[in-house]
């Protein structure tokens, strides 16, 4: 089986963690199921700006002088590396070179492997739509991983409706997943066959357990916090949760780890509270590092105010702490009892009992009952098992 995936979000040597998870399951895909071949298509967007001279040139040079790139990551496992010359929609140039480099990097993928069975696309546009593209030229069956959220972008409403962008994709595919519950339901809210749900996956081999057990009560028990400082995080529920719980007691430290514009509004906060004796601040975080960071802590903590899925919840429960989520999407799948609190979006007060509950509470938690609930439903073979299963669905079917 060969199978062909096209993401829409990659990451690259400027944005590290930018489609992280897409890697890391064509990865997984491609250990556990070693007969079989995936070809990962690379697209980098070189997008014109008519407005700004200074970068449309800039962008024409950096264009032209791209190449055409191809790494081996495993025998079975290839990037193929291709690029597009990008321009207002206004004037047709959003799609039509994604396509025709997709379809490049697809022709050289069959030249190599043979036969395409399959297309798995992550994310409706523009990934999906290269994928439905190439089956109405190629007749091969596509699949799309939506990860949108809040689904869809508010660049994909048009008058309330879904942006045919995104909807035709969904419409044509042969099967649509949902990486959770919420977003199942928000797509088939737009007259969109149901997804099915197969989440991302957890690389429990990196996300470990401490070896050390539950710190005893009279510690000062350790909350991490690990985001991008944007408003969607829960930032500001955050900050006024910590004063509020510190109110009440100081048997708690936070470290926040992180990076983005609202860095300085943490940095004002923590100083006009007199709260550096509470809150460590991390700035800009190696991925290498972040299992660590979990190891180090007692519980995870993030206030967000909406997650399609919320991958680094479960990394911090492969590492056996318990977390604190919002009912904001993905986290409603997987939050029980036995591993952590849901607290209402946009509520410091509920944050505030959370953390002191949690304080006072910790050591009720197992690390092992944690990871083990990961290890059945988010590992790596958990998950690849299942796209696996659903791809020999559709080519049975097809």
């Amino acid at each position: 089986m060969n199978i062909f995936i096209i993401p829409s979000w990659y990451p690259d040597n400027e944005n590290p963690l930018d489609g992280i998870f897409v890697r890391e399951q064509a990865e997984a895909l491609a250990e556990f199921h070693e007969d079989i071949n995936f070809v990962v298509s690379i697209c980098s967007n070189n997008y014109l700006s008519i407005s700004r001279p200074d970068i449309y040139f800039k962008t024409l040079k950096k264009f032209k002088s791209s190449a055409k790139i191809e790494f081996s990551l495993r025998k079975n496992l290839i990037e193929l590396y291709n690029s597009a010359l990008t321009w207002t929609p206004k004037l047709g140039g959003e799609i039509n070179n994604i396509v025709k480099a997709h379809e490049s990097n697809f022709l050289k993928a069959r030249s190599e492997f043979g036969e395409i069975d399959l297309i798995h696309a992550h994310v409706s546009f523009p990934g999906g739509f290269a994928a439905m593209e190439l089956k109405k030229k190629y007749n091969i069956p596509y699949v799309i991983t939506e990860h949108m959220g809040p689904f869809p972008f508010e660049k994909f409403l048009e008058n309330g409706n879904i942006s045919s962008k995104i909807s035709e994709p969904l419409r044509n595919a042969d099967r649509v997943i949902a990486v959770s519950s919420s977003l199942s339901k928000k797509i088939e809210s737009f007259k969109i066959p149901t997804p099915v749900i197969i989440p991302n996956l957890v690389n429990e081999n990196i996300f470990t357990p401490s070896e050390a057990e539950n710190k005893s009560d009279d510690h000062k028990i350790k909350f991490l916090t690990v985001c991008s400082f944007v408003e969607q995080k829960g930032i500001k529920e955050l900050m006024n949760g910590i004063m509020k719980a510190v109110q009440h007691s100081c048997n708690f430290e936070i470290t926040i780890a992180g990076s983005g514009p609202m860095e300085q509004y943490i940095e004002n906060f923590i100083k006009e509270n007199k709260l550096n004796g509470i809150i460590t601040l991390i700035r800009n975080p190696e991925r290498n590092n972040i299992a660590e960071l979990f190891r180090e802590s007692d519980t995870f903590i993030l206030p967000s105010r909406h997650e399609s899925f919320g991958i680094v919840y479960l990394e911090a429960m492969s590492c056996g702490i318990p977390v604190i989520a919002t009912d904001c999407g993905g986290p409603s799948d997987f939050i029980r009892d036995f591993n952590g609190i849901l607290i209402p979006v946009n509520d410091a007060d509920k944050l505030s009992e959370a953390l002191i509950y949690i304080s006072d509470n910790v050591s009720n938690y197992s690390k092992d009952v944690i990871r083990e609930f990961v290890l059945d439903n988010y590992s790596r073979k958990a998950v690849t098992d299942k796209i696996i299963s659903l791809y020999k669905e559709v080519l049975k079917i097809y």
